[in-house]
């Protein structure tokens, strides 16, 4: 998790002390101490419920709003051919996304935010879909050149992705994959797909 949406959410929640009062700010607190449990847990694990990865997704991006002071205006698209208690994930593969997109997509708007996150399985493969209405990915990379020399010692979330990627692959002889592209209209960038491929998608009915 990035350490600076770690400072922040907890600016956030103070914030939302001074302003809205002790009741709000304890739901806040509420929601990023479970997140943060929730986070040493599935480190922990190959594999978690697809129903508990989307309640981890739901719950970072409650707090991701708290940090941007606005909300994202968020649509969760399930295939039906996908049960979410009984399909497995690995854990944490799709945070890194939807990170990447708000943080570098949706950030930097001057407009409401919008994400969708589709799960959905095509012949042997779990695929993950995280798709915004941001600035797109040469924006986003011009923005990311001017941080500071301070922040650029964190990797990024498409980095920590793709390493553990790579370690998923190594580990089960699969051929998981990220593909990351802009979304066009009419040769005008209107966002960004990220999506995320994993083979063998796990059962638990099947263990």
């Amino acid at each position: 998790m990035n350490p600076h949406f770690i400072f922040n959410t907890l600016n956030g929640i103070q914030s939302t002390m001074v302003l809205k009062g002790e009741e709000e700010a304890n739901k806040y607190i509420g929601i990023f101490s479970g997140l943060l449990r929730k986070t040493l847990d599935m480190s922990a694990l190959q594999n978690v419920k697809l129903s508990e990865e989307i309640d981890y997704l739901k719950n970072y991006i409650i707090l991701q709003e708290l940090r941007l002071n606005y909300p994202i205006n968020t649509k969760y698209i399930i295939g039906d051919e996908l049960d979410v208690d009984l399909s497995e994930i690995p854990a944490l593969m799709v945070q890194p996304l939807v990170e990447n997109a708000i943080l570098h997509g949706i950030s930097p708007l001057k407009k409401q935010g919008e994400l969708t996150i589709i799960f959905k399985r095509i012949k042997d493969c779990l695929v993950a879909e995280v798709i915004d209405n941001g600035i797109g990915r040469k924006a986003a990379q011009r923005k990311k050149a001017l941080i500071s020399i301070r922040d650029s010692k964190y990797p990024t979330a498409s980095k920590i992705l793709q390493e553990r990627i790579d370690i998923y692959n190594y580990v089960h002889e699969t051929n998981s994959e990220f593909i990351l592209e802009d979304r066009l209209d009419d040769g005008e960038v209107i966002g960004t797909k990220a999506t995320l491929k994993i083979p063998q998608l796990i059962n638990i009915r099947s263990l």
